[in-house]
Order: C-alpha cells, then structure tokens, then sequence
C-alpha cells in the first residue's frame, strides 16, 4: 500500500514538473516579442505545452494554449511573407505588412488573455498538485501514430496541399509528443524523432510554397517560379512519404507500444 501511494506521488510530482516546465518554456519568450526568432520560439512551446496537456488529460485547457498558438502562427507567417515579397512585390508587400500590425495587436491580446488566466492556472495546477498523473502513454501514442499513418499515405497516394497540410499536422503532434514525453517511451519509438523533424521540415515548406502561391496567385511571374518550385520540393516530399511506406517506420515504431 505504502509503495503504491509513493508510485502516485512519483507520478504526481513528475506531472507538475512537465506542466511547470513546459508553461514555463513558453513564457521565456515573450520578452523578446515580436521578434521572428522570439514568436518562432513561443510557437514550438505552445506546442509542446499542448503535447504535455493531452500526456496529462488536461484537454480543458488545450483551447486556451491554441487560442495563443495561432496568434503566434499568424503573425509568424505574416512575418515569412513580408521578407519574401520584400524584394520582389512592392504592393503585396505593403498589403502585408497592414495585415501584420493587426495581427501583432490581436497576439497582444491573447499575450493578456495567456498573462492573466492561462499561465496562473497552468501554475497553480502545478503547484498544487492537482496536475493528473500522465495518462496511457502507449494507448496515446498508438492512436496518434496510426492517424500519422492513414494521413502520409493519404498524402503520398494523392498529394494535394489539403493532404499535405493534414499530414504535416499530425508529423508535429507525434514530433511533439515524443519530445516531451521521450523518457517514458520506447526506444523504437523515440527513434523516430529525426526522421519526424526531416519530414516535418520537407512538409513545411511545402506548406509555404503553396501558401505563397494562393498569395501571388495575380502576379504571373512570382507564381509561375512558386509553381516550378513546389514542384521541385514534392519530389523531395513524394520520396519521403515514399521511404517511411516502404521501410513501414510506423509499424515498427507501434510494435513497440503493445
């Protein structure tokens, strides 16, 4: 009886860390905002703060931390577009960077939002004890991996930029979730961890690509390069999708989870 009430303890204490550290890594960056490298960096820890609330059944809060996450995302990609069309479209350019200001005033806002409520919950969770102890790992890992799957062969049979984005999702739910969660798992889960970050990459910026393209979808020249460019960047994605079907990365890694 003793050991079992020790175990809980165990498991309580190491949830509050988690929940304290990752809230904590979030936070670090908004001093330096809206610096690109600063919101780029507050967005990965939203994240994997996001990660440990699904390790932790703490999915109540999930929305409050996404309301942030995008905010970010909006004024990061804004930001990516701004130093793309800075030589190259004068007008688009300036269409931009109105639509960046607005954006920076709408993060301020959940900035507050995240200052006032969700960063003292979070902590006082923390705090108190009250963070739940981590759920099944291997039951939420399976599930990811195999949603990981159907969506990158989705995307390999036919790869639109709706199937591409949806694989691209859920590369970075699992790459997060290995990530904050890599002590408790298994090797041959955890050894996915770089070729997660390699396709997430390729995905990325073909995910950019084809946001760049909707955005000078007037301007013949600037999407005709973008076009040739997607083309170039889905062969180096097609061969990827290619070699984790084939090498069966997933299965092997679930193998491992039963």
């Amino acid at each position: 009886m003793t050991k079992n009430r020790s175990a809980k303890g165990a498991a309580v204490g190491a949830s509050a860390r988690l929940l304290a550290d990752q809230a904590r890594a979030v936070q670090q960056h908004e001093a330096d905002l809206p610096e690109q490298d600063a919101v780029h960096d507050m967005r990965v820890a939203t994240r994997r703060l996001r990660a440990a609330l699904r390790v932790l059944r703490l999915g109540k809060l999930d929305r409050r931390v996404k309301a942030l996450q995008d905010a970010l995302g909006a004024v990061r990609d804004l930001q990516l577009q701004i130093e793309w069309l800075r030589s190259r479209d004068a007008a688009l350019y300036r269409s931009c960077r109105a639509r960046l200001r607005a954006a920076k005033q709408a993060l301020q806002r959940e900035l507050r939002q995240w200052r006032s409520q969700t960063l003292p919950i979070l902590l006082d969770a923390a705090a108190d004890g009250s963070a739940p102890p981590p759920r099944n790992l291997s039951k939420l890992m399976r599930k990811r991996l195999k949603r990981m799957e159907e969506r990158l062969e989705q995307a390999r049979i036919r790869p639109s930029p709706r199937s591409l984005h949806a694989a691209r999702i859920s590369v970075k739910q699992v790459r997060y979730l290995v990530e904050v969660a890599r002590g408790s798992l298994p090797k041959k889960v955890t050894r996915l961890e770089s070729d997660l970050k390699t396709l997430q990459a390729s995905l990325g910026e073909l995910h950019d690509v084809d946001t760049r393209i909707d955005l000078v979808k007037t301007r013949p020249a600037l999407a005709r390069d973008q076009k040739d460019m997607r083309k170039r960047l889905g062969k180096i994605a097609a061969a990827q999708l290619t070699r984790w079907h084939e090498q069966r990365l997933i299965d092997r890694a679930s193998s491992a989870l039963r």
